[in-house]
């Protein structure tokens, strides 16, 4: 019995329970357990903590490697505008079409059809090459596939694609229109055309200006881009960043397009029932240098500037290499009245008369007795009258426009104070128009110093040297105004983009010319050249014309080439407006009239006066005491208005018209 309870009984501890091994061992394993699933626990939140630091990481890597959204934001190039307000150039928006490859290609079963099908049916590309594109480009994000998408296009797509990607979610397609967007651009707009193309010139694609108003002020009329940023935040998520465009100043130019729009109507009449190799107009405000119109029969579309079409056949095109092309686009793009030169004849007689009053050369009652030509340097050197005029005074000389009286004029004034004043005109410098390509005619000129007589000679009547338009224009504007030369101007204003004045330009005064007392005696002079003399083509009914013709013999002589001119001013005793105009080598077999000229400069003005409101004043008393008597000019210079004068002035085609040398600059 005593052995059998000792095996039978458990063992008691020290506080009297009893221990049963079991229990102990059951405690051990799920401490142990507790212990085991905490260490698991513990790693596995390790590994995910590891895990989103690594993916991170990762993905700060990945999209490092991306292009994000960052990109240019173009600026509005600044508006031209005429004198009245009128937009003659601005910039419209239009569009980009940007493609994104890489997107399309991520499901190309999802967006590949879709995309290319409606690029073809709202924009009509080829198919082929759309998918070429995106093939090529296949890990690009953006291809820039299109320029110039307009507004309504835009909108075209837009809801094209809406209405596609409706009708695959209706019909459980799995396609959709992705990876095609927009971003928006500038394309430069001349709303009319080709008018005052070669004041305006025109903005390249590359954003700059070539020619005209384009060039010469681009500084102005460009802005600064802006830009959009794309970068990663400390969360991954991707933040943007956009600094905003400056636009570009809007321009004022001293054109008026109404007064421009009538210049070119009457040169196009003119080119199309004659024609002529060049045919060109300057309308200038005498008073203040601006130019309100100016315009060759050298016209071209602003908005296709490198359109040959109106100038050579396809054939001539297809026979140019790049080089002939460039030519061709520049000789047309080449602003005639400020670029070109040429001799120019009778109008500088104008000149040659102020300059020897003001030396105190003349007086103005001298008389000249004309006998068809004079003989100098071994030359027999004609007028336009091969009887001659007979005795002839000052005015009569400019009214039936003398060139021995001229001559003889110069002779009495040297060739000291002749050539002094060429250059107190202006001629041989530039007038700084802030027109580009003026051309240079610092060679093209005489001096004191190299002149021989028949070159004074010559010189006298606008023979043997050249000058620009806009240098005659700006000399003849100074003598009629009173003798203020002022520099030519195109532009008056300088506007902020929002339109507020930023620089008036204002009228510069460069030098005085001639004194009142001249401009008196001349501008009666040339009033009666138009009412009585060879300008007579050039009245415009009920208003007192003042002006000057011109017939200049081309160089090389005798070929019986002209140029022929005629320059005016209204009201003839205090001119409010000027007008010159030329035609180069009239397409006649009687060229050398100057007639072709005058009338053409008459059907201008007969529209721009009343425009100008300018009135009438054909009875208005010319005030003889405001002649400069005390230098012993006096009305007898109208004793003679009994005499029959010629109305034109035209050089016979006899053949002895040849003139002794050559143009200053010619064959030196």
């Amino acid at each position: 019995m005593k052995s059998q309870d000792k095996i039978g009984t458990n063992k008691k501890n020290k506080g009297g329970s009893v221990s049963n091994p079991p229990d102990i061992l059951q405690r051990r394993l799920i401490i142990i357990l507790i212990m085991i699933v905490i260490a698991f626990a513990a790693l596995f939140i390790n590994i995910l903590l590891l895990q989103r630091k690594k993916e991170v990481e990762y993905n700060q890597k990945i999209l490092s490697q991306q292009r994000y959204d960052s990109r240019d934001i173009p600026y509005k190039r600044g508006d031209i505008l005429d004198r009245n307000g009128t937009y003659i150039a601005t910039s419209e928006k239009v569009y980009n079409l940007i493609l994104d490859p890489k997107q399309i290609n991520t499901e190309q079963d999802k967006y590949l059809n879709a995309s290319v099908g409606i690029l073809k049916d709202v924009f009509g590309y080829n198919e082929e090459e759309i998918r070429k594109t995106i093939a090529d480009k296949s890990d690009s994000s953006y291809v820039k596939y299109a320029n110039d998408i307009t507004y309504e296009q835009k909108v075209a797509f837009e809801e094209k694609k809406e209405e596609y990607n409706k009708w695959y979610k209706d019909h459980k397609k799995n396609e959709s229109v992705n990876g095609i967007w927009f971003e928006e651009s500038y394309q430069r707009k001349y709303p009319y055309g080709s008018t005052a193309c070669n004041v305006l010139g025109f903005a390249g694609n590359d954003g700059d200006g070539y020619t005209g108003i384009e060039q010469s002020y681009n500084d102005e009329l460009v802005g600064v881009s802006g830009r959009e940023y794309g970068y990663l935040n400390d969360e991954s998520s991707l933040e943007r960043v956009i600094k905003n465009p400056t636009d570009g100043n809007k321009v004022v130019s001293t054109i008026d397009l109404n007064i421009q729009k009538i210049v070119e109507k009457h040169i196009n009449e003119w080119q199309s029932s004659v024609g002529s190799n060049m045919t060109a107009a300057i309308v200038m405000n005498p008073n203040n240098g601006e130019i309100l119109a100016m315009a060759t029969s050298r016209a071209f579309d602003l908005n296709n500037p490198r359109d040959l079409n109106n100038y050579y056949s396809p054939e001539q095109q297809a026979g140019m290499d790049d080089k002939a092309k460039v030519d061709a686009l520049n000789n047309i793009w080449r602003n005639y009245a400020v670029s070109d030169t040429y001799e120019p004849g009778s109008p500088s007689k104008v000149f040659t008369v102020a300059s020897a009053m003001e030396e105190g050369a003349i007086n103005g009652n001298e008389t000249y007795n004309c006998r068809g030509f004079e003989e100098i340097g071994g030359w027999k050197i004609r007028c336009a009258n091969r009887n001659g005029h007979g005795i002839i005074n000052v005015t009569e000389a400019l009214m039936e426009s003398c060139n021995v009286a001229m001559m003889d004029i110069s002779r009495t004034e040297g060739s000291q104070n002749f050539y002094r004043y060429q250059k107190v005109f202006g001629f041989g410098s530039k007038t700084a128009i802030d027109l580009p390509g003026e051309a240079d005619t610092s060679t093209l000129i005489h001096t004191a110093d190299n002149a021989g007589a028949t070159d004074l000679a010559t010189n006298s009547f606008g023979q043997n040297y050249n000058v620009t338009m806009v240098q005659l224009v700006s000399a003849y504007a100074s003598v009629v105004n009173g003798g203020s030369y002022y520099k030519p101007h195109i532009v008056k204003q300088i506007l902020n983009p929002k339109g507020a004045i930023i620089k008036n330009i204002e009228p510069e005064l460069v030098r005085e010319t001639v004194s009142a007392h001249t401009t008196a005696f001349i501008n009666e002079a040339l009033r009666r050249t138009v009412a009585e003399g060879t300008g007579s083509a050039a009245a415009v009914a009920g208003y007192d014309v003042g002006g000057k013709t011109g017939t200049a013999e081309k160089y090389p002589r005798g070929n019986g080439n002209y140029l022929v001119s005629f320059i005016g001013s209204v009201p003839a005793q205090s001119p409010e407006v000027v007008c010159y105009v030329l035609i180069d080598t009239p397409h006649l077999g009687d060229q050398a009239r100057s007639a072709y000229a005058s009338s053409l400069f008459s059907k201008i003005m007969t529209e721009v006066l009343p425009y100008m409101n300018i009135y009438s004043n054909v009875d208005e008393d010319i005030d003889v005491s405001a002649f400069p008597s005390a230098e012993g000019i006096s009305d007898a210079n109208t004793a003679g208005e009994s005499k029959s004068y010629s109305t034109e002035e035209v050089i016979p085609n006899d053949g002895k018209s040849d003139l002794p040398g050559a143009p200053a600059g010619e064959g030196e």
